[in-house]
């Protein structure tokens, strides 16, 4: 720009100067023209930088707070929980309630070494969307657990329950789960020291006891029944769990009739269905002083259906008396 001013400058007489400063002008602009160009050119490019930065980060910051909302789905397996109400709480993945069998065991010691057994807090919960079913132990002392009328009620102890088994990096049976228990979804605060209305035990009721001890284990159907005794979770001093199921104890059977013909005596009973056999127990008059374990019984014997069955006493005597009993 300043060559070109110069050399307008010579080529005209002092008496132009309003056409140099025209020119100069002229030049000034022409140039500066150009350079607004590249200026708005390169600004262009730098905001196009910056959006696509921008972008880029917006992707990962989605994708940083989809990882942050990322939640292991519960998948309706029973969880054992251990605490100490301080330090960290250890949970584990039982599996189906469905899929218990009896004197089946857990070796947990790796896991819950660093608790004193004979004092730490554990208990087992569940739930399960089909048949909106609730699982927990229950301490015997307290008796029976309350009863869950609707699925209503059934549905914020199934949300307690999913909030302990986001815990789990990811979900199954084996897998286990370590919080600290001053977290807000720890063992020990959503079934011990509830800090909010929803935690597990306001919900529902505390599914603990403490120490080398048995619980019994319940379902708590959604439809107001009481709940039932499915069995119990037992702690030992090694960190096995174990569960036992409790043994059927069918309805007292009872005698419908008697029919007498000939030297046979007919004895019709009530049976339930189930893997129970009835048997049919004698005595006459001087044995109903005898203790009736020690009545004499008939070689036959049947499996309960649940209806009206019978057994047949074929003697001489006269003078007999019948009982009926099941195991």
């Amino acid at each position: 720009m300043y060559y070109i001013m110069s050399k307008k400058h010579r080529s005209m007489s002092s008496n132009n100067k309003n056409a140099c400063a025209w020119v100069v002008i002229l030049n000034f602009c022409c140039i500066g023209g150009l350079t607004e160009n590249k200026f708005k050119n390169r600004k262009n490019q730098i905001m196009k930088k910056k959006q696509i930065k921008l972008a880029l980060l917006a992707i990962l910051g989605l994708g940083v707070i989809m990882t942050a909302q990322a939640q292991t789905t519960y998948d309706s397996d029973l969880i054992v929980g251990f605490t100490s109400t301080s330090g960290n709480d250890t949970m584990y993945d039982l599996g189906a309630a469905s899929s218990l069998v009896n004197g089946e065991t857990w070796n947990l010691d790796s896991l819950i070494s660093g608790y004193s057994l004979s004092t730490v807090n554990w208990g087992v919960i569940g739930t399960t969307t089909s048949g909106h079913n609730s699982y927990m132990t229950y301490s015997s002392a307290f008796g029976t657990p309350p009863a869950v009328d609707s699925q209503g009620n059934w549905s914020p102890i199934n949300t307690a329950v999913k909030t302990l088994y986001d815990n789990f990096a990811t979900a199954g049976v084996g897998k286990s789960a370590t919080v600290a228990a001053s977290s807000a979804n720890s063992w020990n605060v959503e079934t011990i020291n509830p800090t909010v209305g929803a935690d597990y035990i306001n919900e529902n009721a505390g599914p603990n006891v403490a120490g080398e001890t048995s619980a019994p284990f319940f379902i708590q159907p959604d439809n107001g029944s009481t709940p039932t005794n499915l069995g119990s979770f037992s702690l030992s001093a090694n960190g096995v769990l174990t569960f036992n199921t409790v043994a059927a104890i069918p309805p007292a059977p009872q005698i419908v009739s008697i029919v007498r013909a000939g030297s046979a005596s007919t004895i019709y009973f009530t049976t339930t269905n189930g893997s129970f056999t009835y048997t049919l127990y004698y005595t006459n008059s001087s044995g109903l002083t005898a203790s009736v374990a020690n009545w004499p019984s008939s070689p036959t014997t049947l499996i309960g259906n649940g209806s009206t069955n019978s057994l047949t006493d074929t003697t001489t005597t006269t003078n007999r008396f019948y009982r009926i009993g099941v195991n």
